[in-house]
């Protein structure tokens, strides 16, 4: 934002520039002030208020700074000077007119009598302030100063005479101020009834600056004709400390040390400061202040409750929110307020929401809080103050209504498992560097095993990632003090999960730990994870990447298999990672068979619970733990061959013999043949398939199925031929007519393709359902976001786009395109696209 001079970068420059010109090289002094400071809040600062100037005594400080003060307010403090019985005191009133405007006057008097000589001092000041801009305020003060000697209570001499001060405030950046105040602009003198002048007060010129720190405090120098630094301290919000020191120029005396506190209680603060100069006695300052409004409240907050904060769930707090307020509008119409919510150890500025109340009824509301990202380095448990405000136009005035309670933040680990499973999300860190260096590293390995021997890149990710931390030493320790089993049960029992770069750390963890590590791990290498809730205890399900259909291309037993939102899965038990991936995918296969037949089973996905539960990274050092490649990939061949072990377990119990001895039907065959087909060996695939079409020439499913095959290897005139057999033989399947399309979309037959794909999808039951036959989400939105490549996701939208304009194209019926359709001669035929690449995307008939 830029005014007309420039803008706060030129005045806070030109300011700065000046401060610290007056800071390195005092000038030569002129008259100094004869003023008495004033204000208990101010004198315990040493007089460096000028670029604060927040309160009644701003009139004397600095008047721009009325603007800020933003209520009524009415202050009266007194003080005997030094000791000597000279009396000096204040009454002051603010009066906000708007939000940009204000008006105050003060009084002043000061003065002693001793039965024979006398003297007093009145001055009343009137002034004002606006908003010049947001960032710049100005104000100005006119005074009327009268004093009067007397002598044996006859009065002497008396005079009066005006002056006029001016002051700025400017906030170039947030939580810096700057000020600049002109006392007595033209000095202000007193004539007396015989006609003398006496300069009372000589023109002063001050400049100031001020920086807030929240949750700590207020540190501020003033600079006149002596240096003025003062600190305050709010270690709650009802209590400020402070400390000061001023000094000549001259350094003629020593420094003046000054003290005070300020406490608030409801509507009024109670002030009291201590001067110290070095050759006088010390003065105390005595204040009360009393903030009001003289317009009837229109808002009143009735309830405030909050819950207790847990800082790696502080995200969710800005959508869900922690608490609630009830807000009672007393009014007969409807209310626009804006509601604040402030934690001082939590966040840096307010959260705000603007709302319409109801007229003349209790409105609730949630508290929702924008924390700092700071609160992960919170060490401990600590209690907190929540601060509540509702501001809206009462008059040409903003009201603000206010109401505070305290609740409890627990450190960063913390967790309530009384609140749900889910939550254990927000600990799921898979860009943490500690959990992305070994995760790439295993998951390198794992793809760098020839012929894919564990037939699935998400079940050969799930064992690198099993035996890489089995490997590091990674072990199962409950917890002594906080086991899981107990405290999950407990209601409102707070646990700690450590997150994944601690366990890696310090490897070892309780259940929690080490099944938030490994959905870390595998997020990394964008496989999707859901957790596994059974009583007193969880482990994980691992995606696949199978439709519940294509379940017998995994070839082990349905009792090792998890079907959940139609994909399959496979559970692990993660207290079992030191045994390696078998025993874990066993041990997790075993816990699900004893919960389920209890129905005590619930899952939650993780990536749907970080919508709500969103992770956040913390800060600090990392050990980066590295496999010895040499020793991983002799144990990771060990566990392919333990996985065999299952497939052969599974077709001996079903078939009466292992894979290779299957010879007896063309259903194990075919079974076999995807399992090859997954795992990347396609002629394995096309030679069990061509063995299961011997034993069952009139098979549907095995000429499609073959048909497949034989497209991945780019033969695609023979994979046709098994496609017409296919459907010759009768079967009334979509599936076959969509293999048929999209084979020839991929060798450029466009035209022909839409004309076979546009019946497939008719008869499919639309485009949603031929994406569903296929194994491709209908939209791109729902894509797996992280988990694809940039060319894998171009290639499946422009086959959805395929599909769904050849569902409009395409002649419903006959297969002929209409002559006013127009044919997708336009869509290239893939020629960096090899067909088998295409081939994930073709329907294989179980």
């Amino acid at each position: 934002m830029s005014g007309p001079c420039g803008g706060p970068p030129r005045l806070a420059a030109s300011l700065a520039a000046l401060l610290t010109a007056l800071a390195m090289a005092p000038p030569a002094h002129g008259t100094p002030s004869s003023q008495v400071p004033v204000g208990a809040r101010a004198i315990g600062m040493g007089g460096a208020f000028s670029a604060i100037a927040d309160d009644a005594s701003a009139l004397f400080w600095n008047p721009a700074g009325l603007v800020g003060v933003g209520h009524q307010e009415f202050t009266i403090s007194h003080a005997d000077l030094f000791g000597t019985g000279n009396r000096d005191d204040l009454a002051s009133f603010v009066l906000p007119l708007s939000p940009g405007l204000a008006v105050a006057t003060d009084w002043y008097h000061s003065g002693f009598d001793d039965n024979e000589l006398g003297f007093s001092e009145n001055r009343l000041t009137c002034g004002a302030a606006l908003k010049v801009r947001p960032w710049l305020w100005a104000g100005a003060g006119a005074k009327l100063l009268t004093r009067g000697t007397s002598l044996d209570g006859q009065s002497i001499v008396s005079g009066r005479g005006l002056g006029l001060d001016a002051g700025l405030i400017a906030s170039p950046v947030d939580r810096w101020r700057l000020g600049l105040i002109a006392q007595d602009l033209t000095g202000t003198n007193v004539r007396s009834s015989q006609g003398q002048v006496e300069n009372a007060y000589a023109r002063n010129l001050r400049f100031a600056t001020a920086y807030t720190q929240p949750r700590v405090g207020t540190a501020a120098f003033d600079v006149d004709d002596r240096w003025h630094l003062g600190v305050e301290v709010a270690p709650y919000p009802s209590l400020a400390i402070r400390l000061g020191a001023e000094q000549d120029w001259d350094r003629i005396e020593d420094v003046t040390w000054s003290m005070g506190f300020g406490v608030k209680v409801g509507p009024a603060h109670v002030d009291w400061a201590r001067s110290m100069p070095p050759t006088l006695e010390a003065t105390d300052h005595f204040a009360l202040s009393l903030e009001f409004n003289f317009n009837p409240a229109q808002v009143r907050i009735e309830k405030l409750q909050t819950n207790e904060l847990y800082t790696s769930l502080y995200k969710s707090y800005a959508r869900d929110g922690f608490g609630t307020v009830q807000l009672r509008n007393l009014q007969d119409r409807p209310l626009t307020t804006k509601v604040s919510v402030f934690i001082p150890e939590l966040m840096r500025a307010p959260s705000e929401q603007e709302v319409t109340l109801r007229p003349g009824a209790v409105n609730e509301l949630p508290l929702t809080a924008v924390l700092d990202e700071a609160v992960l380095g919170q060490r401990g448990d600590r209690p907190v103050q929540v601060q509540v405000s509702a501001s809206y136009q009462s008059k040409r005035l903003v009201r603000r209504e206010k109401g505070t309670t305290r609740t409890y933040a627990y450190g960063p680990g913390a967790i309530n498992w009384s609140e749900g499973m889910a939550q254990a999300a927000a600990f799921v860190t898979p860009r943490d560097p500690a959990v992305d260096a070994l995760a790439r590293q295993a998951g390198r390995l794992a793809l760098g095993l020839e012929n894919n021997p564990f037939g699935n890149r998400n079940v050969a990710f799930a064992a690198a990632i099993t035996d890489a931390l089995a490997e590091l030493g990674v072990a199962y320790v409950p917890d002594p003090t906080n086991p899981f089993a107990t405290i999950s049960a407990t209601p409102h029992a707070v646990d700690t999960i450590h997150y994944p770069f601690q366990t890696l750390d310090r490897l070892s963890g309780d259940c929690d730990d080490t099944t938030v590590l490994m959905a870390a791990l595998l997020g990394n290498l964008g496989v999707n994870t859901r957790f596994v809730d059974v009583p007193g205890h969880i482990f994980l399900l691992v995606d696949t990447g199978l439709h519940e259909h294509n379940r017998s291309a995994l070839g082990v037993d349905s009792t090792l298999m998890v079907i959940a939102e139609k994909q399959v899965w496979i559970p692990l038990e993660t207290t079992s990672l030191a045994q390696g991936f078998a025993r874990a995918w066993r041990d997790g296969a075993d816990e699900i068979a004893t919960a389920t037949a209890s129905d005590t089973v619930r899952t939650f996905d993780v990536t749907q619970a970080q919508e709500r539960y969103e992770p956040a990274t913390p800060l600090g050092e990392r050990r980066v733990r590295v496999l010895d490649e040499t020793h991983f990939d002799a144990r990771l061949r060990a566990e392919a061959k333990a996985i065999s072990s299952l497939r052969e377990e599974f077709f001996a119990a079903r078939f009466g013999a292992g894979t290779r001895e299957l010879e007896a039907t063309a259903e194990a065959l075919e079974e076999v043949a995807r399992i090859e087909f997954e795992g990347g060996n396609l002629e394995g695939a096309r030679s069990r398939l061509e063995g299961a079409l011997a034993k069952a020439p009139h098979s549907a499913s095995v000429h499609n199925n073959l048909g497949v095959v034989l497209a991945a290897m780019d033969s695609l005139d023979t994979a046709d031929e098994h496609w017409r057999a296919a459907l010759a033989l009768g079967r009334p399947d979509p599936g076959i007519a969509l293999n048929r399309g999209i084979a020839r979309w991929a060798h450029g037959d466009s035209v022909g393709a839409v004309a076979l794909l546009g019946d497939a999808i008719a008869e499919s039951g639309g485009h949603a359902a031929a994406c569903k036959l296929i194994g491709l989400s209908p939209e791109d939105s729902q894509d797996p976001e992280g988990d694809l490549s940039s060319e894998e996701l171009t290639l499946r939208s422009r086959i959805r786009n395929l599909l769904r304009q050849s569902a409009v194209t395409g002649h419903a019926g006959r297969g002929k395109a209409p002559a006013s359709s127009r044919p997708l001669s336009s869509e290239p035929a893939f020629p960096n696209v090899p067909v088998h690449e295409l081939s994930k995307y073709l329907y294989w008939i179980e």
